[in-house]
Order: structure tokens, then sequence, then C-alpha cells
């Protein structure tokens, strides 16, 4: 008697804790939340696209040139590039703040018959660009939308020909020109540590004069030429420390 009526007891017993672990709220599942793109640190990267210039040719009037002050003819010419760039970015919210400096090789050559002096041919070749710009933009999700000003230099040879008579360089100049430049562009990060971008850049180099001395003349010449150059690339960037 006293054997069933331990076992009752510890059936009784066991029951109980049953249905008291059935009544314990069950634990809610954990979820996490999603990883925030950070913009901020140093990245570098490469880049690749085309672009294209317009250069207007004036003959001013100098003691070298006499009397002159006149357009003597206007060409434009397109071609790829390619290059690299780094900077480095400061994220507070959405907004991104940041400074980028790019280096271009590119091929841009382009000529025009002289208005003034038809046996004469003027001659622009583009073979390198730069540019350091402050970056201001917008973070939304992975995706950066930006806008971006600051200075611009370009690697420059300006010469004319005489085709006629058979002299391919009469008179030439190898300068590195300055200017501005303004652009915009998004980016998005589709990676930890890479991001992808595509971006359209203004560059402005304004009026400025270059005296081409003689190779195959008797005499030198100065003229003010105008110039500015427009780029579509797309690249390839890597951020330390990730995004």
């Amino acid at each position: 008697m006293n054997k069933c009526l331990v076992v009752v007891v510890g059936i009784v017993l066991a029951a109980g804790g049953v249905a008291s672990a059935a009544d314990l709220p069950a634990k809610a599942p954990i979820y996490k939340a999603a990883p925030v793109t950070n913009w901020t640190g140093f990245y570098v990267g490469a880049h690749g696209g085309g672009d294209w210039f317009y250069k207007d040719w004036f003959a001013p009037t100098t003691a070298l040139n006499g009397v002159q002050n006149r357009a003597v003819g206007s060409h434009t010419a397109s071609n790829w590039l390619a290059g690299g760039q780094f900077g480095f970015n400061y994220q507070t919210g959405i907004w991104v703040w940041g400074i980028d400096a790019q280096i271009s090789a590119t091929r841009l050559e382009g000529s025009n018959e002289n208005i003034v002096a038809p046996v004469v041919v003027n001659h622009s070749k583009t073979d390198a660009l730069a540019t350091v710009a402050a970056r201001f933009g917008v973070a939304w999700d992975k995706t950066l939308f930006y806008a971006k000003g600051g200075g611009a230099w370009a690697h420059d040879t300006f010469w004319t020909a005489l085709p006629s008579v058979g002299v391919p360089i009469g008179q030439s100049a190898t300068v590195s020109r300055w200017g501005w430049m303004i652009g915009v562009g998004a980016e998005y990060a589709f990676a930890p540590n890479w991001s992808v971008f595509a971006e359209y850049d203004y560059l402005d180099f304004g009026r400025q004069r270059v005296t081409l001395a003689p190779v195959a003349s008797p005499f030198g010449f100065e003229y003010d030429i105008k110039q500015t150059i427009q780029i579509v690339k797309v690249g390839l960037n890597y951020k330390f420390g990730g995004l």
C-alpha cells in the first residue's frame, strides 16, 4: 500500500512539473540588426572611361606677333582615359564630407586649319590630367550620392604644322595648365571594403597665353588658348577598415 502511494505521488508531481514548464513564456527569437554602411575612412582605387576637350586658339597682339588680335580656329577631340584615385571620407549621420585626388592618362589630340593663315595647321594634345577636390555627399543605405569641386591640372602640347611644304612641326610648346573643376557622381558599396562609382567631371582651364618656340620655322609665335575638358568615368575603390 505504501509503495503504491509513493508511485502515485511521484506521478502527480511529475505531471505538475510538465504543466508548469508548458506555462512558461516561449523565448522570443533574436533578430540581428542589418549592418549600416560606414563611409568614414581612407580609400584607394582605379578608374577608366572617356573624355573630350574643346580648344579655341586666338592670335593676340604682342611684340612677338605684331598686330593680330583675332581668332584663328578651334577644334575638339575625344578618347579613352584611365588612372587611379585616393582620398578620405568622414560621415556624420547621412552626410559625408571628404577629399579626393585623381590622376589619369589619356590621349586627346585634335587640329584645325588656321583660318587666318590657311597654310598653317594648329595642333593640340593632352596626355595627362589630375584633380584634387573637396567632396560632399548624402548616404542612402549602401549608396553615396555626391558632388565635388576643386583644382585641375593638364599636361598639354601645342604645335603648328605646314603640311603643304612638308613641315610636321613648325613651332611647339609643352606646358602644364591649371584650372578648376566640378563633378557629380554616385558610389555603391557592394561588398565589405569594396565599392564602385560612376562620375562626370567638367574641367575649365580658362584662356591662357602659350609661347610656341621655333622648331622648323624662323620665328616663334604666341597664342591665347582656351580649353575645357569633360570626363565620364567608372571606377572601383577599396576602403581601409571596411564599409
